[in-house]
């Protein structure tokens, strides 16, 4: 079902992200699963930061699906199926921005918009949106998820 929703988007989970350091890319502890942060990075590039008031929509929206999918590579390699997950229960966004950037939450509703439009109702969450001072690769943006899962075997 979700993967028939990802190809009515026109969206395709990215090969499995492979973590930069000592830890794992995701841990599921009973019904829960977390997911490591998510940088918005494809197999060529990455969406830079920091965002600024000349950074088009397009530009946030590429960032927030790259993030997205990348996330969701991760939970469908773990769980074998996308179709197991019964609800996204937690975003956290960072943002890379200067220190007079105000608008965190904005930059992170594409990323909510796209839970929603894979998941349906199962989609919704709940939210932080951080800015930091930078990111991994200079990225613009960064997602760490929690959701709730049906156990598998």
């Amino acid at each position: 079902m979700i993967n028939a929703r990802l190809a009515t988007l026109q969206l395709r989970l990215p090969a499995l992200p492979i973590p930069r350091g000592e830890y794992d890319s995701h841990i599921i502890h009973g019904t829960v699963a977390y997911v490591s942060g998510q940088v918005c990075r494809d197999d060529h590039d990455v969406v830079k930061g920091p965002i600024g008031d000349s950074m088009s929509e397009r530009t946030i929206s590429r960032a927030a699906e790259l993030c997205v999918l990348r996330s969701l590579s991760v939970l469908h390699h773990a769980l074998g199926s996308l179709d197991l997950v019964e609800q996204i229960l937690f975003v956290r966004g960072f943002v890379f921005a200067p220190s007079t950037f105000s608008e965190h939450s904005r930059i992170l509703d594409p990323v909510s918009r796209l839970f929603l439009e894979i998941f349906g109702d199962r989609g919704r969450h709940a939210r932080s949106a951080i800015g930091v001072s930078s990111l991994p690769s200079g990225g613009l943006l960064e997602i760490e998820i929690t959701a709730a899962v049906t156990r598998h075997s």
